[in-house]
């Protein structure tokens, strides 16, 4: 139907509804049809045709009406309403109109005109027959009885709905034996166990859970895992806020498989970047290690917020190109320059300040697998601390507003020349933030990021895909994970913090509990249709040179700062002279020209007396 006739067709339709309500309620009140006939007809279809185009009633589809529809109609009957009232008491002073015939007008109106909206939408989406052609879909089971299960579950009424909702469980006691949209919500997610519903999952031949709440446990994924596991039961989840396209946005039908963000158990939050927009927008940007898994997602997050320009640094060339590869076709009316760098190299880090001038550094460059760090010490201390001094005294000297590191909790205690590397990087830009000067100087800190280059999870992952066995080094060993993702969002928020202002103190984001590397193997394995031990052995192999049992987020004497923000924390440290600091980088350097090992990792365990290592160690 053209949309000019399906206009004139509703605007008829509402101007004979009310004409009917109007009569309607007088015969309620009089059991009689009033005088003037023929110009309360018109007052009436009048005032209702202007009060429903006024308030927009008519740009709305009837075949998405819902109460926010019925809110409006409400507000444009009660304007038709007293527009006829005020027009026939100039008219005819409401001779022979009683008030109260108004107010019953009124109730019908609303009735009448809401009521053929929804009943509309009813029959279109034959929502009175939500069990017709049961067999033909998939039997499910819901976990969570939030907003996301209703809407799923509204969705899948649907005729052509795939699923059909046998139950939903929940660990809200105030809502067990109630009902969601007709579902039964059954009880908390463990009662899966009991052999009742294992039972009750055969005879309804359930071949599906599926995840409707966004806040799930890593208890409880791990749980389900398990039951689907041993069921022979698939468990997939609805997309997150994040994860919603156009497509998915249409269709809340829409499911997918766990993945190992879903491990991790953390709830979504979303954040309100407007002042970090503000930060960025028209300013030049320099992310050095720009290829890398931190690097690239700040790259990419970044592209979104509108700056003059962003400059992406890298030393290896295929990573370099990958990245920039991936963002140019987002191009957002700005400039996006790949540059190969090495931040050892002073004069060439000085060229790309002289003739860029950035304003933000985020500087993610550094030797980061903890194996190649121990067999190779003084290329940890020459990128993990002397390129982030060079980068440093660059931002200084050119006027930049803002340098940014990117920690890591091997820091934190460091068993390995790695986290000792980064520890130094630390306590250098924490006694550059103290000092007086035009640029702000911030370290951020945290623990894993999943599926980074070089992690755990890539290894398991071939591992797997090679038959096994998975390697983990121990079976108590934990560590900590965020999606890089969150990780990213987080450090680029902590930069407009006020708490950012303490000078000297290092920003940690809060990781969540600590997981077990065992568990994660194991579920990874679960969640490629695989049973560990049965068909993936898993062995353990023993702790690596330098790597320890569990990871710490702060020293021993560190006192830990609450912010603005929940997942964002300050960690206060020690108080460290810049000048000490800065000799004894100095001393790594000429030590390092020198070819003198042993004498540049002494100064290295002088600066960093938490990482003492056995000094007639054959070191490398």
């Amino acid at each position: 139907m053209h949309p000019f006739i399906r206009l004139i067709s509703v605007i008829v339709i509402d101007a004979i509804i009310g004409v009917i309500a109007f009569f309607a309620a007088f015969y309620l009140r009089l059991e009689q049809l009033p005088n003037y006939s023929l110009n309360i007809i018109i007052v009436i279809l009048l005032t209702t045709i202007f009060s429903f185009t006024i308030l927009g009633v008519y740009k709305r589809i009837w075949r998405y009406s819902s109460t926010d529809d019925l809110l409006i109609i409400t507000k444009a009957s009660i304007l038709s309403v007293l527009l006829s009232a005020f027009i026939l008491f100039v008219m005819i002073r409401l001779e022979g109109i009683p008030r109260s015939t108004m107010i019953i007008f009124f109730i019908l109106l609303t009735l009448f005109t809401g009521g053929i909206r929804i009943g509309y939408r009813l029959v279109i989406d034959q929502s009175l027959a939500p069990i017709r052609e049961i067999n033909d879909r998939v039997k499910i089971l819901l976990i969570g009885a939030g907003d996301e299960a209703e809407a799923f579950i509204r969705s899948s009424h649907k005729a052509d709905g795939p699923y059909y909702i046998m139950g939903v469980f929940d660990d809200d006691k105030g809502k067990w034996g109630r009902k969601l949209r007709g579902v039964n919500v059954i009880g908390p997610p463990e009662q899966l166990n009991t052999i009742k519903y294992k039972n009750f999952l055969q005879s309804k031949n359930i071949t599906k859970i599926v995840i409707a709440d966004q806040k799930i446990s890593r208890k409880t994924i791990e749980l389900l895992l398990k039951f689907c596991d041993k069921n022979g039961v698939t468990l997939s989840r609805l997309p997150k806020i994040s994860e919603l396209n156009s497509t998915v946005a249409n269709n809340q039908n829409e499911v997918r498989p766990i993945n190992i963000e879903d491990l991790l158990g953390r709830a979504e939050t979303r954040f309100d970047k407007s002042a970090l927009i503000s930060l960025v927008k028209n300013k030049v940007i320099l992310i050095t290690g720009a290829g890398g898994t931190i690097g690239s997602e700040l790259s990419r997050q970044i592209n979104d917020m509108s700056p003059q320009k962003i400059i992406l640094t890298d030393y290896s060339e295929f990573a370099l190109w990958t990245i920039n590869d991936k963002i140019s076709s987002q191009l957002r009316s700005h400039s996006i320059i790949p540059l190969l760098l090495d931040i050892r190299d002073i004069n060439n880090v000085e060229n790309v300040f002289k003739q860029h001038k950035p304003d933000i550094i985020l500087h993610a460059a550094a030797l980061k697998h903890v194996p190649i760090c121990e067999n190779h010490p003084l290329e940890a201390i020459k990128t993990n601390i002397i390129g982030t001094k060079i980068i440093a005294e660059q931002a200084k000297k050119y006027n930049s507003s803002m340098m940014v590191l990117i920690s890591t909790d091997k820091a934190v205690n460091p068993s390995n020349f790695m986290g000792a590397s980064k520890r130094a990087a630390e306590i250098y830009i924490q006694g550059l933030d103290k000092l007086e000067s035009n640029t702000k100087f911030i370290t951020v800190r945290f623990g894993n990021v999943l599926g980074s280059t070089g992690s755990v999870i890539p290894l398991f992952q071939n591992q797997i895909y090679r038959k096994g066995p998975v390697t983990v080094t121990h079976k108590e060993a934990t560590r900590f994970f965020m999606s890089v993702r969150e990780a990213v969002e987080l450090v680029l928020i902590s930069l407009t913090l006020e708490s950012n202002k303490e000078k000297g103190g290092i920003t940690v984001l809060e990781m969540g509990e600590p997981m077990k590397i065992n568990n994660l193997a194991k579920q990874l394995i679960r969640l490629s249709g695989l049973t560990p031990e049965k068909d993936i052995k898993i062995e353990y192999t023993g702790l690596r040179v330098g790597e320890k049992l569990h990871e710490s987020l702060f020293h021993d004497d560190e006192k830990k700062i609450t912010t603005d923000h929940p997942d964002i924390l300050i960690a206060k440290s020690r108080d460290i002279k810049i000048e000490k600091t800065i000799n004894f980088i100095c001393n790594m350097e000429k030590y390092i020209l020198e070819n003198n090992s042993h004498k540049a990792i002494q100064e290295l365990m002088l600066l960093v007396p938490e990482f003492n290592i056995d000094p007639n160690s054959n070191l490398p």
